[in-house]
């Protein structure tokens, strides 16, 4: 569980190359705000301290910028584990969690990290699923998930669920509220359905 003393630490992840939308999806606009402010200013309610992982230099957010920590756009599983090390090396005000955030799903519950906590027991890692589908990037880890987690990169190990099932995980269950609130844009008919959604909300929620 999380000390109450402690700073919670979250981590956008923002280091893919967006193939399939052509361009920086994190500039894509829903509801005349940007994929990455829009997460943003949805995550840092739910947080202590917010950065970003991009291997680009500046977001436009004045927020902290972590780069990969290994070379060759190896997938969200190294955004996590440039996470995971920037963690251990801060100072001992935080606690021993990471909460991730892609930066391509705008819709995620306001409560998306207590809920984590309220079902944690001893496990190391806690991913979110609804409908019977998993989400597994929006997730929260351990640092002890560091040096494990580093040997299944450097091994080619490149998918999240596959390498949470070498560890205890926790699978929290969030209801579907007429869309997935963890739906995520890819492309441009994403893109369409993601202003859909916003404007039966009234503006994201």
């Amino acid at each position: 569980m999380k000390d109450p003393k402690k700073k919670l630490f979250g981590l956008i992840l923002n280091g893919g190359l967006s193939r399939r939308m052509g361009s920086d999806k994190s500039k894509k606009m829903v509801s005349n705000k940007t994929l990455i402010s829009l997460v943003v200013e949805k995550a840092k309610a739910q947080v202590d301290y917010l950065a970003i992982n991009s291997n680009q230099k500046s977001s436009g957010n004045k927020i902290e910028i972590i780069p990969d920590c290994l070379s060759g756009n190896l997938g969200p599983l190294v955004g996590i584990l440039s996470g995971l090390k920037w963690l251990e090396k801060s100072d001992d005000s935080f606690c021993n969690w990471l909460v991730i955030f892609p930066v391509d799903s705008p819709f995620f519950p306001e409560n998306l990290v207590q809920c984590f906590f309220e079902n944690l027991r001893d496990e190391k890692i806690v991913m979110a699923k609804c409908e019977g589908r998993l989400h597994p990037v929006f997730s929260m880890w351990h640092t002890d998930n560091l040096k494990l987690l580093e040997k299944f990169l450097m091994e080619g190990g490149r998918k999240i669920d596959l390498f949470s099932k070498k560890i205890k995980t926790r699978v929290v269950n969030f209801p579907f509220i007429g869309y997935d609130p963890f739906f995520n844009v890819n492309n441009l008919d994403d893109l369409k359905i993601a202003e859909g959604i916003s404007s039966k909300l009234g503006g994201i929620n």
